[in-house]
């Protein structure tokens, strides 16, 4: 690559991540070397603006595209990493025939064929379904105090979500959350932006990032050390799967914020402006 197009670092601070055009040319030009490239990225925020209604929000223009590009090349595996159930995924990403999906923070496998999405059978134990029904109780308590709070129930988690209430009570329903049933035994809790997830499952994204890295090797009859990763997050519950990367893969930061991410881009359309210079790239 020539010196034109390298990203200068030299004069970054400690922690800072290298950002802008050349930033992203000198990325892909050393991710796309290897003989595989799984791309997982979190869905909002990364592929969709964040909203108030969860259900409401739409990919970024491009988007889909990019992601159905990807997943028809024959060397790349597209996945979706998200806190999301695996179900709701489906409904707002319509995700292409190929696509690997690492839903519920990497608890939820499934993957999309022709004739639809398939998802590993799950069901909680007896023990986890009682320590959720409990949770059920006590974030329902905490969010019907809080106008604008609600509470998501996915088969492992609870979670208390705050975007539409005022910031004083959101901030206090959350120290609610964390300081209470958060620390009871059995319970790990997730906090990233204005939600706090309960779950009866120690599971983080680092995990759904090495079940696609695992799985892209073993769909293209390839080690796991001969994929690499592109993962592309923009909530603090990302960086569990950033700092799991390797040297080879490449971690994306969307947006503002501390991050172990190698390299950071601006918002969602900048996410498929990256998309599609690794497909360039890749050929």
């Amino acid at each position: 690559m020539s010196d034109a197009l390298r990203a200068d670092t030299s004069t970054l601070a400690p922690g800072e991540v290298p950002t802008g055009d050349a930033a992203v040319r000198d990325a892909v030009a050393r991710v796309v070397r290897a003989r595989h490239v799984a791309v997982a990225l979190d869905f909002d925020g990364v592929l969709a603006p964040l909203g108030d209604d969860p259900m409401g929000v739409t990919m970024a223009p491009g988007a889909a595209e990019a992601l159905a590009a990807v997943a028809a090349h024959p060397d790349m595996t597209v996945a979706l990493v998200s806190g999301r159930r695996l179900e709701d995924i489906v409904t707002l990403a319509q995700p292409p025939v190929g696509a690997l999906l690492a839903a519920s923070h990497g608890v939820e496998h499934g993957w999309v064929t022709v004739d639809g999405a398939s998802a590993e059978p799950l069901e909680p134990t007896a023990a986890e379904r009682d320590l959720l029904a409990r949770l059920d109780d006590a974030v329902a308590a905490i969010a019907a105090d809080v106008e604008g709070a609600w509470v998501e129930r996915k088969t492992f988690a609870r979670v208390l979500h705050t975007r539409t209430a005022q910031d004083g009570e959101a901030a206090e329903a959350t120290d609610l959350a964390v300081d209470g049933p958060a620390g009871w035994p059995g319970v790990h809790v997730i906090v990233g932006k204005s939600v706090v997830e309960l779950a009866v499952r120690d599971v983080t994204k680092a995990d759904g990032v090495a079940w696609v890295r695992e799985r892209a090797a073993a769909d293209a009859g390839l080690a796991t050390s001969d994929v690499a990763v592109v993962f592309a997050g923009d909530d603090t519950t990302d960086e569990h799967a950033l700092v799991s990367l390797g040297p080879d893969d490449l971690g994306v930061k969307v947006g503002p914020g501390e991050t172990a991410a190698t390299l950071r881009v601006a918002d969602e359309p900048a996410v498929v402006d990256l998309l599609r210079a690794l497909l360039a790239a890749r050929g």
